[in-house]
């Protein structure tokens, strides 16, 4: 045989050899054949993560809800706001009249159409956020949980 068949057909990386066998040989496709992930410590698992969402949802939506809405007030030279309410007890005339002073029923009457109007784009987001926190909460509790994790 010449050099150049004899290279053509050896392997181009060479294993190394092994001076001595294991002990304890691991058969192919066994559960301690693979190294453990490093981050399954440390990361939350789905179900977690929906809790936390959940969680999140229910009490950014009841903070949004309760938490009162403000509008501008009548002097633009000094920046002052007026109370109009929250989306559970809507706008308030009688706290909105004391909030503007004395001011004639036309500006009272635009000032509850603008305060109404703020009120009703915040319960667009609060309440979503709400119902949608309170029946994920239901689901978590109802659906069955995955078996648990093994963590090395």
């Amino acid at each position: 045989m010449n050099p150049e068949t004899e290279i053509a057909t050896q392997p181009t990386v060479r294993e190394p050899v092994v001076a001595q066998p294991t002990e304890h040989p691991v058969p192919a496709g066994a559960p301690g054949d693979e190294p453990p992930d490093p981050l399954a410590s440390i990361t939350l698992r789905p179900r977690t993560y929906a809790a936390a969402l959940a969680v999140a949802g229910l009490l950014l939506g009841l903070i949004l809800a309760l938490v009162p809405v403000h509008v501008a007030g009548l002097d633009a030279a000094e920046q002052t706001t007026v109370t109009c309410g929250n989306t559970i007890g809507g706008v308030e005339t009688p706290l909105l009249g004391t909030d503007l002073g004395t001011v004639d029923d036309t500006v009272l009457a635009t000032y509850v159409g603008t305060c109404q109007q703020a009120i009703s784009t915040r319960l667009l987001f609060s309440w979503p956020l709400f119902f949608a926190g309170m029946l994920g909460i239901v689901w978590l509790g109802v659906v069955r949980r995955d078996p648990p994790r093994q963590v090395f």
